[in-house]
């Protein structure tokens, strides 16, 4: 019955809504239990290990199973110039952008599409995770931002460089003669 803005619940009403609270509470606690325990986090990166992920990264040490170097297709910034492939993302921030508990998910599934295919038959171990892990934590927290830029603004000013001697040299007579013949024709013709 309503009064003046409020409800009277019978006693049945008000059991049945104390049952109701008492399952949704008790069903959150068994849902929270019954999840997995998130994945442990990758151990921090040694020497050791960022040099073995950085080998594994780029070839120089093949894969257990065979799969691809991850430089075929993608880059990093602590690798020398170029810094490697351009099909797949830069992976200098990965780290940053999954946290820890996600790079070594991700190391773990590589259930990225393309690289599902190409690794479905072809795993990576959990040494090689946890190097490639080491690896890309280190490129995250090295990174060079705008060593790139500088690079290649390098190479263009030498090539710039390069081509206006090459100009120089090759039409270095070509104007003179021409203004001499000019030059040549009101003098002739007064």
């Amino acid at each position: 019955m309503m009064l003046m803005g409020r409800t009277r619940l019978s006693r049945g009403s008000a059991l049945l809504v104390l049952c109701a609270v008492w399952l949704l509470l008790t069903a959150h606690t068994v849902q929270a239990q019954s999840q997995p325990p998130p994945p442990a986090a990758l151990p921090a990166p040694t020497p050791a290990s960022i040099d073995a992920g950085r080998a594994l990264f780029t070839g120089d040490q093949p894969f257990a199973n065979g799969g691809p170097p991850c430089l075929a297709c993608h880059s990093a910034a602590t690798l020398s110039f170029p810094y490697g492939g351009t099909v797949g993302p830069d992976l200098t921030h990965v780290t940053a952008k999954l946290g820890p508990e996600g790079l070594d998910y991700a190391l773990q599934t590589l259930y990225f599409p393309t690289m599902t295919a190409l690794f479905r038959t072809r795993p990576l171990t959990h040494e090689e995770q946890v190097d490639l892990g080491a690896f890309l934590q280190h490129a995250n927290d090295s990174s060079t931002g705008g060593a790139l830029t500088l690079e290649f603004g390098i190479i263009a000013l030498v090539g710039l460089l390069i081509l206006l001697v090459i100009t120089a040299l090759a039409g270095r007579g070509r104007v003179h003669s021409v203004r001499r013949r000019r030059l040549a024709r009101p003098r002739g013709s007064m």
